[in-house]
């Protein structure tokens, strides 16, 4: 994504609990590996095809947990989904179709799938993609794919926005499957106003809704626009019938490794007519943009506070963020009662000496909150492995006590193929709430992942 956003600690009144002390680290099963081989077109595999399985979502159907579907991106094939009829048990994969110009498709790559699925059993994909540069420019499309018997066969992509840039670029799209009105759907993405060669500073929160299973979308219009960066956008749903479009606002970091700490907010917009109309933003939560480094080397890593995730569950909202501070690190989370009206002061999930970053936030069926995340614990330094483990932890009283697992690694973070500042696992991982548990896809490396420099890891965890 095109935007470095940020994260904070300022002078909160928390009621924590410090990982550091935890006497004992108890694991969870082995995650199964979901990714692997895919009937890509041969002219997607090139001669010698390297899959690095990354940034994965993951959505379960509404009252059918045996329903799963994860979406990740994937080299050569573009964009995979993998779909599960027995909850997780196994696995079948496929490319989605249409998408690239190797297989009859207009896209040069994808990036960002987000899947959501409705009460209707609809499966919905949302990916940006990107047309090959042309002399005008390079064309980015929001496009929506859709499956109707669960993901065994998909109907041809609907770009729901097209533009070129300069001077319009798409970026960071989100969907959601309305749970309660069949056919429906909501789409949340950003336009930023580019020059070339100039980074983009101000963006516009864009919206289409579907009503049709998405078949056709509505005009997109701008439901936000602020004097600063707005990103990471995610839409949730209360069972009050509000919908809650939550995303991370603050100045536009500099492209560079190391930017500077700056203050931003995780900021909300509601609207209670499925999107026609929305309110005037609300703050969640403010804190400092930090990004995380190698503690080794002090190289630049792929994760800054704009790795927000947000989840609802009946009519309480939830927030969750990262923040490096140096010699520790932080992972807050802030919850709403009221449809994200009134905020509560945030709760200290985790503090580690070592870094801990991307954290992913779901609500079980019986509002256990679950928060995945990555952090650095186990690295010795001088080491050439750069050891991450995976981590879950789970509240049952709404955010005030904690429960930490480990639920998988190490693998070296060193050895996962680079993009932009550093290591690429993705910008989010997959987590879902379940009746009785929590469904997560997320990233390892070597030495744990089998089919190339990453795998895609799927674990079912009980409350």
């Amino acid at each position: 994504m095109r935007a470095r956003l940020a994260a904070a600690l300022g002078a909160l009144l928390v009621t924590s609990c410090d990982t550091a002390q935890e006497p004992s680290e108890p694991s969870l099963p082995p995650p199964r590996i979901i990714s692997g081989p895919v009937s890509a077109a041969a002219a997607c595999t090139g001669p010698s095809p390297s899959a690095r399985p990354a940034e994965p979502s993951l959505a379960v159907a509404p009252g059918d947990p045996r329903q799963l579907v994860a979406a990740w991106l994937e080299n050569p094939a573009g964009t995979v989904v993998a779909v599960s009829h027995d909850g997780g048990g196994t696995w079948s994969r496929s490319p989605l179709p249409g998408l690239l110009t190797c297989a009859t498709g207009r896209y040069a790559r994808t990036s960002d799938p987000w899947v959501s699925i409705g009460q209707d059993g609809v499966t919905y994909v949302a990916v940006l993609g990107i047309r090959p540069a042309t002399a005008v420019g390079t064309a980015y499309d929001i496009v929506v794919t859709v499956s109707r018997d669960h993901g065994t066969t998909w109907e041809p992509p609907v770009v729901v926005e097209s533009a070129t840039a300069p001077p319009t670029q798409p970026d960071k799209e989100a969907i959601l499957a309305d749970p309660r009105h069949p056919a429906t759907a909501f789409a949340v993405w950003v336009d930023y106003q580019v020059t070339s060669g100039v980074e983009p500073t101000v963006n516009r929160v864009m919206f289409a809704r579907t009503s049709d299973s998405g078949r056709t979308w509505s005009t997109p219009a701008a439901i936000y626009s602020g004097n600063d960066e707005a990103q990471q956008n995610q839409l949730l749903l209360t069972a009050g019938g509000v919908l809650v479009d939550v995303f991370v606002e603050g100045p536009t970091l500099p492209s560079a490794p190391h930017p500077p700490p700056l203050p931003v907010k995780i900021r909300l917009i509601r609207s209670t007519d499925q999107g026609t109309t929305w309110s005037t933003p609300i703050d969640a939560a403010r804190f400092t943009f930090t990004n995380a480094v190698d503690p080794g080397t002090g190289g630049q890593l792929r994760f800054t506070g704009q790795n927000i995730s947000a989840t609802s569950a009946g009519n309480a909202v939830y927030v969750s963020w990262f923040e490096d501070h140096g010699d520790f690190s932080t992972v807050f989370v802030a919850r709403s009662e009221d449809a994200g009206l009134h905020w509560r002061a945030p709760q200290l999930v985790v503090r580690e000496k070592a870094e801990a970053f991307l954290p992913t936030l779901a609500v079980a069926g019986d509002a256990t909150i679950g928060l995945l995340w990555f952090d650095f614990r186990h690295f010795t330094r001088g080491s050439s492995a750069l050891d991450t483990d995976v981590w879950f932890s789970t509240s049952r009283d709404r955010g005030v006590h904690w429960t930490l697992r480990r639920a998988a690694g190490p693998f070296d973070l060193r050895s996962v193929p680079r993009a932009r500042f550093g290591p690429f696992i993705g910008d989010y991982m997959g987590l879902v709430g379940l009746p009785d548990g929590f469904a997560a896809a997320f990233v390892q490396g070597k030495p744990v992942s089998r089919n190339g420099p990453t795998d895609m890891f799927f674990s079912r965890i009980a409350g």
